[in-house]
């Protein structure tokens, strides 16, 4: 779905995290348990990913990128922007310690929507970005099971938010995030923006390999459990009536041979919400 984005970086597949993000009653154990040499490591590596074809390691350490020196407190979040603001199109170094050992590892990036997605640690039943970060309540996770279609039409819907710049259209609009966003304007441009995030996620699932269709089968499937069933002061369609918008949209998918499908609408993402 690059095709689809407006704002790309550099795709690494890299997990990092950080000790001082840990409780302080837990820490000693964490840096013990992870190897944690720095105060920033390899939490994990996707597999097949570029870091991994360049061979870093889960609990590797990060010294430094691209020769800067990370600082004694660096925070995960500094570190993902440093990386991203090398941009797509250029090779990333990190001097890593492994065991040790001092190594410098050169990851050759692929280009991909600047966003990154986590899991928040609750019983929650909800998704949501900001329009660079997205999260998913473990809650949610727990309940799809391994459904990967299903974790699929989840991730896809904020992502769609992502591509389609909503987070940002929507302050832009003044909409009110407090006690009235589900009435009058805000409601509506909220309503909005939740319907074109469920149509283009069908989209976005067809292009990355998924059944455009699972995003119907998770809502018939988990609406009833979920916490929006539309209704006064929702911002969402009831979960029936998301079912059927999406079918609706698979349908039109499952007729397009286009690789990726680039739906002429989402042209609308360069207009102010009104």
């Amino acid at each position: 779905n690059d095709e689809l984005c407006q704002k790309h970086g550099p795709l690494t597949g890299v997990v990092l995290h950080a000790s001082a993000a840990y409780d302080e009653a837990i820490r000693p154990s964490v840096i013990r348990y992870f190897h944690f040499e720095s105060p920033l490591a390899v939490e994990a590596v996707v597999a097949g990913s570029p870091a991994a074809r360049a061979g870093v390691l889960p609990d590797d350490s990060i010294l430094a990128i691209d020769g800067a020196p990370l600082g004694h407190d660096e925070t995960r979040d500094e570190a993902l922007a440093s990386i991203d603001a090398r941009g797509a199109n250029h090779s990333i170094t990190l001097t890593l310690a492994r065991a040790e050992q001092k190594q410098a590892i050169t990851i050759i990036p692929a280009r991909g929507c600047l966003a990154h997605a986590e899991t928040v640690v609750n019983d929650n039943l909800n998704a949501a970005t900001d329009g660079s970060i997205i999260q998913v309540d473990a809650g949610l996770i727990n309940l799809i099971g391994g459904d990967d279609q299903a974790l699929a039409a989840i991730v896809a819907h904020e992502l769609a938010h992502v591509v389609l710049d909503h987070p940002q259209r929507l302050t832009a609009a003044h909409v009110d995030r407090g006690l009235f966003k589900g009435f009058g304007r805000s409601a509506r441009l909220f309503k909005q923006t939740e319907n074109e995030a469920d149509r283009l996620s069908v989209t976005l699932m067809a292009n990355a390999g998924y059944d455009p269709k699972a995003a119907v089968r998770y809502w018939l499937t988990y609406g009833p459990r979920l916490n929006d069933h539309g209704g006064l002061g929702s911002t969402h369609l009831s979960w029936r009536d998301r079912a059927r918008l999406i079918g609706e949209e698979a349908a039109r998918v499952a007729r397009d041979s286009a690789r990726p499908i680039v739906p002429d609408w989402i042209n609308s993402r360069d207009q102010p919400l009104k």
